[in-house]
């Protein structure tokens, strides 16, 4: 993994919560080496506000596809515009949605639970953020209320706590990673 090129993006609604968690780590193993991209679903289909992309040339067709998309369909209602072209591209088009994986929001799009840790009525548990977690994502939340959440949990993230600044050892995620990824390769063995 560590010789792999990764680039990232990271919608401005987001906070690293956890600067001990290697981006690197949401890249696919070496067994994977055409996957290119790994994003999230939520209850709105695809969520992309933070996912790493692998640097090759099949990620500049992605990323110029979904950039050309409303000239190229303009008759297409994209409601959530980028995010909602890539959406549409990863359906209908196998050339992108075969090097496409989908993995736990939490992983890196973890919604907000309440800024002690505690989870809360906002979202779904497996959905919201934990001690430890990477980051977390404010999607759909607007105003003073993104406004009033996101300071919460900076003020978090700026006070470097150990009980949320753990170790990557100390967190959920390689177990989670390792689980995800047998899963895959039991999934491509079956195809």
């Amino acid at each position: 993994m560590t010789d792999q090129k990764l680039q990232s993006w990271f919608d401005a609604d987001t906070v690293v919560m956890n600067p001990n968690i290697p981006i690197e780590m949401f890249l696919p193993p070496a067994d994977f080496p055409d996957i290119h991209v790994i994003l999230s679903k939520d209850w709105n289909g695809l969520n992309n506000g933070v996912f790493p992309i692998r640097v090759h040339p099949w990620s500049v067709k992605l990323l110029s596809a979904v950039i050309a998309y409303p000239h190229n369909f303009p008759d297409t209602l994209l409601v959530f515009r980028d995010q909602s072209a890539l959406g549409k591209l990863l359906e209908n088009d196998d050339y992108f949605r075969n090097s496409t994986i989908y993995a736990p929001l939490r992983w890196f799009n973890a919604y907000r639970g309440a800024p002690d840790g505690s989870i809360n009525d906002y979202h779904p548990p497996e959905l919201q953020l934990r001690k430890g977690d990477f980051l977390v994502h404010f999607a759909g939340t607007a105003g003073s209320d993104r406004s009033d959440s996101m300071s919460a949990f900076i003020e978090v993230a700026e006070l470097h706590s150990p009980d949320w600044q753990l170790p990557l050892e100390a967190t959920s995620y390689l177990g989670e990673f390792e689980a995800f990824w047998a899963q895959q390769r039991i999934e491509r063995s079956m195809s």
